[in-house]
């Protein structure tokens, strides 16, 4: 019996050191460590965007031949006062960024349908009331091929400044009515795609891996020009009338775009 007990206790003392062993060589496994994310700018990207033009103030300033220069007195000046086109716009965007470390160059181009419009009119008293001068101008799309080059507030938020060409559909149009529509006129008009410049700055928040939102200010000035109408009512091709416009202006606007490549990388 003795020896029974021995045996079966040396029995219990074996399965008991295996066990042991069999605990030890389980591996471990480390409780899972917390990601940051680290969103990645680069990619091509497409959006829509809209917002607000308004123009500068501008004076169209008149003149022509000897019967349009002397029908006026030096103490008014011979212009239609504070022309300033506004309105709103909308459209779509696409460019391509290249990120790198904290900074970020890229290039943009969008088009928006645009309603920019204001008209106005100055009777002219060298004359009586009966001669009205007038002035319209409506841009109606208007677009920009940009650069961009910004930096990394956080990972999300880009900071920008912003420049290149500007372009717009510009409509001009001014009349020398006198007698309101039964004497002599000098009718001009423009319709022409207008070229120039554009800077600006904004922000962006990428608010999911793809998907960002915007809101950026640009300054355009796409120059000035000068239009002419000849007599009329009866018609003349003697004397004429010369306007002279200029469009120049800021547009505020915001934007969601969706980036195609760049998705979350992993910071351990």
């Amino acid at each position: 019996m003795k020896k029974l007990a021995i045996t079966a206790t040396a029995l219990v003392l074996g399965t008991a050191s295996a066990s042991a062993a069999d605990l030890a060589a389980r591996p471990y496994t480390k409780a899972p460590v917390p990601v940051a994310a680290v969103y990645n700018w680069t990619g091509f990207y497409i959006g829509v965007n809209g917002g607000y033009a308004w123009n500068d103030s501008q004076d169209v300033a008149v003149s022509g031949s000897p019967l349009i220069t002397a029908a006026q007195p030096l103490t008014v000046p011979f212009a239609v006062r504070g022309l300033k086109p506004e309105g709103g716009l909308a459209g779509g965007t696409v460019g391509y960024n290249w990120q790198f470390g904290r900074g970020l160059v890229g290039i943009e181009a969008d088009f928006d349908w645009a309603d920019i419009r204001d008209s106005r009119f100055i009777d002219l008293p060298a004359a009586g009331p009966t001669v009205r001068t007038s002035a319209s101008q409506n841009i109606d799309f208007f677009g920009t091929v940009r650069g961009r080059l910004g930096g990394l507030a956080t990972d999300q938020l880009l900071l920008f400044v912003t420049g290149g060409l500007a372009y717009a559909n510009v409509k001009s149009n001014a009349n020398v009515d006198e007698f309101f529509g039964i004497g002599r006129q000098f009718r001009a008009s423009a319709d022409e795609i207008r070229y120039g410049w554009t800077v600006g700055a904004g922000a962006e928040w990428k608010f999911a891996p793809n998907w960002s939102i915007k809101g950026e200010y640009l300054y355009y000035d796409l120059g000035s020009h000068t239009i002419r109408g000849n007599q009329t009512n009866p018609v003349n091709g003697v004397d004429f009338a010369t306007y002279s416009f200029n469009t120049r202006g800021s547009i505020a606007r915001a934007g969601i775009n969706y980036q195609f490549s760049g998705p979350v990388v992993a910071r351990y």
